[in-house]
């Protein structure tokens, strides 16, 4: 299985979670299309990321909560992904979290604290065995 499949794979279980959990979950998922290759003369299908905003794999949405935006990511450099989901504007209206599966299967779930000068990325909790467990101070309820 390439990365690709696996990122693809991550955001179905990931949507799948939200929804057991009672959101409904948007998954913005590969644009596949027919181009003509010079080199063979032939039609192949390629796929392309279709990520909103360049960085945003999934949007939740559930009563009497802020708007969830999700960055999934298989892929271990959280930097990487924090630059990405900064350069768009957030509100106190949204809820930005980056969802990291790590190799031994957990899933480690970082949320944007808006209240901050400048907004900065925290650990929210752990995802293990499909049950949440928050961080040490951590107010937040699936």
């Amino acid at each position: 299985m390439n990365t690709r499949q696996k990122g693809q794979d991550f955001q179905r279980w990931v949507k799948k979670i939200l929804e057991d959990w009672g959101w409904i979950v948007h998954n913005q998922g590969l644009n596949h299309r027919q181009i003509f290759d010079r080199k063979t003369h032939e039609l192949i299908y390629v796929s392309a990321s279709q990520d909103i905003f360049g960085a945003i794999d999934l949007i939740g949405k559930k009563k009497d909560r802020k708007t969830l935006w999700i960055q999934a990511t298989c892929h271990s450099g959280l930097g990487v992904k924090i630059k990405k989901v900064d350069l768009i504007p957030w509100s106190d209206l949204d809820g930005v979290q980056i969802w990291m599966k790590r190799e031994d299967g957990h899933v480690d779930i970082f949320h944007l604290d808006n209240a901050l000068i400048p907004p900065e990325f925290f650990l929210l909790g752990k995802i293990i065995r499909r049950k949440f467990f928050a961080s040490a101070g951590s107010q937040w309820e699936f």
